[in-house]
């Protein structure tokens, strides 16, 4: 059995879940570009509406008044996908959680183990384990809220409330940041 120099035994929340996920979803370039794209288009369509129905009730004399038109309908079309993107977001993490439930299978959460060895982080949660070397650590973030571990590919998220204390805390992120060597 590998050694084990600091272990955390804890329940992790659907709402845990959906946020590590969506903190790795973020990470990756698809995920930004399909966000993107999707409050572009929805602003380009928005304007182009919103010049369409502007020239349709009051057809413009002039040039000027198609410039004029133009400008109103792209800075709806700028407003709306502002607007859009935070509905977006919302709408994003809702349906995460959906899934997450589903996969949780109706329970409000579910036990989770991490250990810090020597070599890599070992976790399980359902049942599940995996673990993830240390020579693959990007980067270890402290948070307010938590202490995040990333790897490629991976991301390991203990939550404040999961430590006895804040000295369990510390204690934890000082060999984490040991033993990956950032």
């Amino acid at each position: 059995m590998a050694e084990v120099l600091r272990r955390i035994e804890y329940d992790a929340t659907v709402d845990d879940a959906v946020d590590v996920s969506l903190r790795f979803a973020r990470r990756t370039r698809t995920f930004r570009n399909q966000i993107r794209y999707t409050v572009l288009i929805v602003g380009a369509l928005i304007g182009v509406a919103a010049m369409a129905i502007g020239i349709y009730t009051a057809p413009p004399d002039t040039s000027r008044g198609y410039l004029v038109r133009l400008a109103l309908a792209s800075a709806f079309g700028v407003v709306t996908a502002l607007i859009f993107r935070g509905f977006f977001a919302k709408e994003i993490r809702k349906q995460q959680r959906k899934m997450v439930a589903e996969q949780f299978g109706g329970k409000a959460a579910i036990r989770s183990e991490l250990e810090l060895r020597p070599d890599a982080v070992w976790v399980r949660q359902a049942g599940m384990e995996m673990v993830f070397p240390w020579d693959a650590c990007t980067s270890i973030v402290d948070n307010p809220d938590d202490i995040e571990i990333n790897f490629t590919p991976g991301i390991c998220v203990v939550w404040n409330r999961h430590f006895a204390s804040a000295a369990d805390r510390q204690s934890f992120l000082e060999t984490s940041r040991r033993l990956s060597g950032r």
